[in-house]
């Protein structure tokens, strides 16, 4: 027999779109395009290249080792000639970041090297979201003799802000840890004047466990017992926590209390050693010891809470920390995300159905309809992904032969099956209401990959961290083959049916996928990620395309200039909205837009009116 139920959804108000879509024509202030458009046109004409310098400042902020960019600022040089600096960026009263950067990097292009790091090192602290060392300083210093000519406290600033701006090795992509693998290897060439040899010691000991050298920082470190030193213990322990070692990693910072008993900082890096590894008794411990010095000390305290938590699985230990969250405090906010430890579940009327039926395979152990066909209708068409959830559930609890069949009773307009607009990579294709992977399966080792990545503890900076490296080993096919993993999803591991839904295995599946694509090379404009994110975004409505959302507005940050095109294709997509019934990504469609760093204040405010009228519908 079939197993049937009918399932009815009152009509949502759909809220107007969030921003007019002329804005998209416009050449925007505050975007990359604007600065390119001037900065090309003055060089053009040369009539004002001072104007055009500002503008070129301003543009090299987004992408400062773009090099069609890098080639415009020499244009720049060679037009202004030797005295470039001054006959481009003439001195005023106010300076600002972006320009001193340029300064900086014509003085180097002088041979002014001192000058200009030191400049750039101003540059850079006051523009933390533009990577001027990487693009620039580095390869500065890294000829024979370069690093040498600069004076010992520059160099120690220099590193002092590298380190400050590389995270650990164990949440570096693939690209960061090459980077700071690189200033590793040029830091063995600094030679401190005797006055930093301490510093620069434990500088470079952070650099080198930045980098993953771990074997190299630990000779650097010395052996434990013969450390004298507070600071070499308590970096011989944090690099220990990085190799997962975390008993040894205990053993150095009680060294480092045994030494300064008063100073909290060795306590807590213990204590957070065990949180990250999930040893909560041992972690509990050590923060009980912070608290009984600073009893409301704003790490420690909502760090024990959580560890109680986990220990006893008391509620109102959560409820405390959620709690502390809400009066603002950032580390039981972030400890708070950590104890969600996964992205949204869909809402679709559908995997509410679903949410019923695992929860009768579970309670029965057996399947609840000892037919081959599920049947279910709708009142409104829904995402393709809900089949997809239920046969990988259904198939998870024996029900591998079973037939998933949702049928809706009215589609809406715009017509989710359709594309906003044509794409490249189509995901799905329909026969009437029913829908079917447009891509072939993908093998067997690439299921695995992405299957093991999505096993991960729910991180988000790790788990981008991750995907970036399975990134950096693709090819053109097999990124295509990883795409395929949208609608071809590994199956639930075995052991997990209990513990892992297929409603959180395929969304986690599909943003791994889509973290994945994100990180594959390094161009945009034309290149097979952007088109494959497209596809995605603008295909037919889906679950994946609230995973295309999450990773385009991801990238707007990092890459900030893909923002206005994100945002362009962003506002086509809100434009395809339906008329009726249940629409999986609006609302984080919303949530996402507002982290494009490009919006204007009114239009941010917008988006989030927009998302709150949506919740309240």
């Amino acid at each position: 027999m079939s197993w049937w139920k009918p399932f009815s959804r009152k009509g949502t108000k759909v809220p107007a779109p969030a921003i007019a879509s002329e804005k998209a024509l416009e050449l925007r202030t505050g975007t990359s395009e604007f600065e390119a458009f001037i900065a090309f046109a003055e060089i053009e004409s040369g009539e004002n290249l001072p104007h055009g310098a500002k503008h070129l400042a301003a543009l090299l902020t987004y992408a400062p080792a773009r090099p069609e960019w890098l080639h415009l600022a020499r244009r720049y040089a060679q037009r202004a000639g030797d005295r470039a600096d001054e006959v481009l960026l003439p001195e005023t009263e106010h300076r600002y970041a972006s320009t001193e950067a340029l300064r900086a990097l014509l003085w180097a292009w002088q041979g002014r090297l001192s000058e200009a790091v030191d400049r750039l090192l101003h540059a850079q602290e006051a523009l933390p979201t533009t990577d001027y060392l990487n693009a620039w300083a580095r390869e500065w210093i890294e000829p024979a003799g370069a690093l040498e000519s600069l004076p010992s406290n520059l160099q120690i600033r220099l590193f002092g802000n590298v380190i400050s701006r590389t995270p650990e090795a164990s949440m570096s992509g693939h690209y960061q840890l090459r980077d700071a693998r690189r200033w590793a290897a040029i830091s063995a060439r600094v030679v401190p004047a005797s006055e930093f040899r301490q510093q620069w010691s434990m500088l470079r000991l952070g650099l080198l466990r930045r980098a993953g050298e771990f074997e190299e920082a630990l000779r650097l470190a010395g052996p434990l017992a013969d450390i004298q030193d507070w600071f070499a213990a308590v970096g011989r322990g944090l690099v220990l926590r990085q190799m997962s070692r975390p008993d040894d990693a205990e053993h150095a910072f009680r060294k480092a209390v045994g030494m300064r008993p008063d100073d909290l900082s060795a306590y807590l890096e213990a204590a957070d050693t065990w949180l990250d590894c999930e040893g909560w008794a041992a972690a509990r411990g050590w923060y009980e010891a912070v608290i009984q010095q600073e009893p409301e000390h704003p790490w420690a305290r909502p760090s024990l809470l959580y560890c109680q938590w986990k220990e006893s699985a008391d509620d109102t230990r959560l409820a405390q920390l959620i709690g502390l969250a809400g009066e603002g405090n950032e580390r039981a906010n972030s400890l708070w995300f950590r104890a969600q430890g996964a992205l949204p579940e869909p809402q679709d009327a559908c995997a509410n159905i679903l949410r019923e039926l695992r929860d009768q395979l579970i309670r029965a152990g057996t399947p609840v309809d000892s037919g081959e066909n599920i049947n279910i209708r709708v009142s409104s068409l829904e995402a393709p992904s809900n089949a997809l959830a239920l046969r990988l559930e259904l198939a998870s609890h024996g029900r591998t032969q079973c037939n998933v069949s949702i049928h809706a009773e009215a589609i809406p307009s715009p017509d989710p099956r359709q594309p906003v607009e044509p794409v490249e990579y189509a995901l799905w294709h329909y026969e009437e209401d029913q829908a079917a992977p447009a891509l072939p399966p993908p093998p067997l080792h690439i299921r695995e990959t992405v299957s093991a990545l999505a096993l991960e503890p729910y991180f988000p900076p790790r788990n981008w961290a991750q995907a970036s490296h399975v990134a950096a080993t693709l090819n053109e096919e097999a990124i295509l083959q990883v795409f395929a993993c949208i609608v071809h999803p590994p199956a639930i591991p075995a052991g997990r049916k209990e513990s892992l839904s297929a409603l959180a295995w395929l969304t986690r599946v599909q943003m791994v996928v889509m973290q994945i694509i994100a990180q594959y090379g390094g161009d945009w404009e034309g290149s097979i990620r952007r088109s494959l994110l497209y596809s995605a975004l603008l295909g037919p409505s889906d679950w994946a395309t609230i995973a295309a959302i999450r990773a385009l507005a991801w990238i707007s940050v990092a890459q900030r200039a893909t923002a206005l095109d994100i945002h362009r294709h962003f506002e086509k997509l809100e434009g395809w909205r339906p008329d009726a019934g249940h629409c999986c990504w609006l609302g984080p469609l919303y949530q996402s837009w507002v982290d494009l760093p490009i919006l204007f204040d009114d239009e941010r405010e917008t988006l989030n009116r927009k998302f709150k009228e949506l919740c309240n519908a």
